[in-house]
């Protein structure tokens, strides 16, 4: 369902179709709330969210779960894992958006062979790096609940990237919603195929 929604979305960025219609009416109504919000501490909160979509803080936060589920684990197996999603984000990221082209929100045109915007790469950044590390802690974890929970908490994290990109202006909402279709599909091939390390060798009883 991701891969054809994502299909969907990729033919009509390229083909200029009438979904993009959809892309000028959510920024024209998300651009009148920001206009009209009082509160500044929010365009703040909002600012600061989109950073969790940035290498810098994603791929640290990768790395320290990666290290704490290989520890608990006593494998190198969560280390393959984070190493092929990481793999997998920028050889369909970045290609995507260099084949592509798409200009931002803002309407500079994106000379060839530069990034474009489409797909979001904070999106997509935040939700496979932050995902892949929700998934390997999960690992190890025998509580339900706090597996439900950590799930749920990254994934409203990853939410609040997309749409705090959208309030900034940086991106478009359906360069948002194929980062996180296309994030999907990487989560989904990862946690099916990837090696993960038997659970009896965790400390966990």
């Amino acid at each position: 369902m991701l891969l054809v929604v994502l299909a969907v979305i990729t033919e009509q960025v390229v083909a200029a179709g009438p979904l993009l219609a959809v892309d000028r009416w959510v920024r024209g109504h998300v651009l009148h709330l920001v206009a009209e919000n009082p509160y500044p501490l929010l365009d703040t909160l909002a600012k600061r969210w989109t950073d969790f979509g940035a290498s810098v803080i994603s791929i640290p936060l990768l790395t320290l779960a990666t290290v704490i589920a290989a520890i608990r684990s006593r494998s190198w197996k969560p280390v393959l894992s984070a190493l092929l999603a990481g793999l997998a984000l920028f050889a369909t990221v970045i290609p995507g958006k260099i084949l592509i082209g798409r200009p931002g929100p803002e309407g500079q045109a994106v000379p060839w062979g530069t990034w474009g915007w489409f797909p979001s790469g904070h999106t997509s950044t935040a939700s496979v790096c932050l995902g892949t590390a929700a998934w390997l802690l999960s690992l190890s974890l025998a509580s339900v609940r706090l597996r439900q929970s950590l799930y749920a908490g990254t994934a409203a994290l990853c939410t609040g990237v997309g749409i705090c990109l959208i309030w900034w202006d940086f991106h478009w909402f359906l360069d948002v919603v194929a980062g996180w279709c296309l994030s999907g599909i990487i989560l989904w091939a990862l946690i099916r195929w990837a090696p993960r390390p038997d659970p009896r060798n965790s400390d966990n009883p």
